[in-house]
């Protein structure tokens, strides 16, 4: 089986980010945005702002919490600009006092029904028991892993879903702490969703360290991608 990558995201948590100076033409001045990306979507207000580009990429800003987002499918991960784009950023403004940053995937795989789907995570995880049928219905399951390896906290859940195959990457957005924005999906396919999130809580002004963790992205989409192929058959 194979993953439909959907969303590869970076989030840069500070303890003061500054909402109000995000806008398309502070991203093309600084070079942090290529010149011939076109926005669609803008807002730019104190607490909140965001800038969403037509190749499917944005950028969010709030004030504990900066995100970088790419969902397009051709491109992500290896040909995506976000890491560049959010070292960039960091780099613009190194004054701020920057604590954490996530690195974050979100795929799917398609199942032929939602049954199927939670049969092969229950089948693969759990063992058979009084807690696998009642009252003649099988559990709806979904497993997380948590992983702490050299300070990189990593949380991985795999689950079933129901979506669209044109919209499954409206998730704009998901950290450590679960946020996520989702479209309407008018027609559902049933699928197991995965995703993916590896964390650094960095001490104050570790701009550095952070900077390096996001340039290693591609070796966490390794650990992660390395991980499905041990759960997922092959073709």
């Amino acid at each position: 089986m194979k993953i439909d990558l959907s969303s590869f995201s970076i989030v840069v948590l500070a303890k003061t980010h500054n909402p109000s100076i995000l806008n398309p033409d502070f991203l093309k001045v600084n070079g942090i945005v290529e010149q011939n990306f076109t926005p669609f979507d803008v807002l730019c207000t104190p607490p909140a702002s965001h800038v969403f580009y037509k190749e499917a990429l944005s950028v969010i800003a709030e004030f504990e919490r900066l995100q970088f987002i790419d969902e397009d499918r051709v491109r992500i991960p290896y040909d995506s600009p976000i890491p560049y784009i959010a070292i960039k950023y960091i780099d613009v403004l190194p004054h701020v006092r920057y604590m954490a940053s996530g690195i974050n995937f979100v795929g799917h795989y398609v199942f032929p029904g939602k049954d199927i789907a939670s049969f092969f995570i229950s089948n693969t995880f759990i063992k058979n028991g009084p807690w696998s049928v009642i009252n003649g219905q099988r559990p709806d399951v979904g497993i997380k892993f948590a992983y702490n390896v050299n300070d990189i906290l990593c949380n991985i859940t795999i689950e079933t879903a129901e979506t669209n195959p044109g919209t499954i990457g409206a998730e704009r957005a998901e950290d450590e702490y679960g946020d996520v924005m989702m479209d309407d999906l008018p027609q559902l396919n049933p699928v197991v969703l995965v995703k993916a999130n590896y964390h650094l809580a960095a001490k104050e002004a570790e701009i550095k360290r952070i900077k390096m963790f996001i340039a290693k992205w591609y070796t966490y989409f390794e650990e992660f991608h390395n991980f499905l192929e041990g759960v997922f058959p092959a073709d």
